[in-house]
């Protein structure tokens, strides 16, 4: 998706919104996440822009803006999207302007955080009041749980910050989110076990063993951007050191799981047997699981979509040409056997 430029002036946007808190994420201090592109939040992103040389115009957040920042963060799904967002947004406005009292407030205010955890896929996370120190909220993922602020919490209800309360409950669930990554990330990609996950980053140690029954088996921007947020907070890796992770973690955004299928052929699962594939083919399962070991093997075919379309097929003639195979386009037995691993 490409996002609209946004500069000062700008006001009640969804875009500046989203800015905002990926620069707060990163630490520069933006003031108010309320979607008003004011001298706090230009001074925020001038910063930024600074920091990681970028080559939009000073102060104003372009396609090279948004290009860096979806790099460091990966893609803007899950708890980032516009859709989460404007859901949340409208599950909660009109309880957290109401005259329900603090208790009430938060409950429904955590009831929708969590439907949009769940929505991307994340294990539910209690959120109550208790001692959060002077953080108006945070997230622990050592019990798995956000801790808000009940003084802070009734202060911004009493002054009419009710959005500051929204903001914060949502952001801070974001960060179990980036939990979640990291342990699916370390489970599929470094064979680790829940206890030692748990053992590596002090994650709950249910959470982790949910995570090894839900692995990332293919790296992407997302996993990379997760690895990096936690080496910027822990000023560690979350990943052992001297530990290399599988080839596929080099192989880019596919969409699938190249690891999990190639363990089925080697085990003679359902990668065996497999059908000679040509031009216009319509088995679109079998075309992106081809799709996907090109890229693996470092051939792009376009999008992985279950299309053999002509940039698919012009694909199959490199790999096979770098093979020493016969260029034909078909993919049959010697094909997919220099393929699969």
């Amino acid at each position: 998706m490409t996002r609209p430029t946004v500069q000062q002036g700008d006001f009640d946007n969804n875009d500046v919104r989203l800015l905002q808190q990926m620069l707060r994420d990163m630490h520069y201090p933006v003031g108010n996440i309320d979607g008003d592109f004011g001298p706090i939040t230009e001074a925020a992103l001038i910063a930024y822009q600074k920091d990681h040389m970028i080559g939009d115009p000073e102060g104003v957040c372009g396609v090279n803006t948004w290009a860096a920042l979806e790099t460091q963060f990966g893609d803007l799904d899950g708890l980032r999207s516009e859709e989460s967002i404007a859901d949340y947004v409208d599950d909660t406005y009109g309880t957290a302007h109401s005259s329900m009292d603090p208790q009430e407030q938060l409950d429904a205010l955590a009831v929708a955080a969590n439907e949009q955890l769940t929505a991307a896929g994340v294990p539910y996370v209690p959120i109550a009041f208790g001692d959060a120190g002077t953080n108006w909220a945070v997230f622990d993922w050592r019990p798995w749980a956000v801790t808000v602020n009940r003084d802070l919490y009734v202060k911004a209800q009493d002054s009419g910050e009710a959005v500051e309360n929204m903001d914060t409950i949502y952001h801070e669930s974001r960060h179990s989110e980036q939990w979640w990554t990291i342990a699916r990330l370390l489970a599929g990609l470094y064979d680790m076990d829940g206890a030692a996950i748990n053992a590596r980053t002090g994650l709950n140690l249910d959470i982790a063993n949910l995570a090894v029954a839900d692995p990332i088996l293919q790296s992407n921007t997302k996993t990379m951007a997760a690895i990096a947020w936690y080496e910027q907070n822990f000023g560690v890796s979350p990943v052992p050191a001297g530990v290399d992770p599988p080839r596929e973690a080099d192989a880019g955004a596919t969409g699938g799981s190249v690891k999990r299928q190639v363990k089925e052929y080697v085990e003679g699962g359902p990668a065996t047997g497999r059908r000679i594939l040509r031009r216009d083919d319509q088995d679109a399962s079998e075309i992106r699981y081809l799709q996907e070991l090109l890229i693996y093997r470092g051939v792009t075919p376009g999008a992985v979509d279950g299309d053999f379309g002509p940039k698919t097929e012009a694909a199959v003639k490199a790999f096979q040409a770098s093979q020493g195979l016969e260029d034909d386009g078909l993919v049959g037995r010697l094909t997919w056997e220099a393929l699969l691993p």
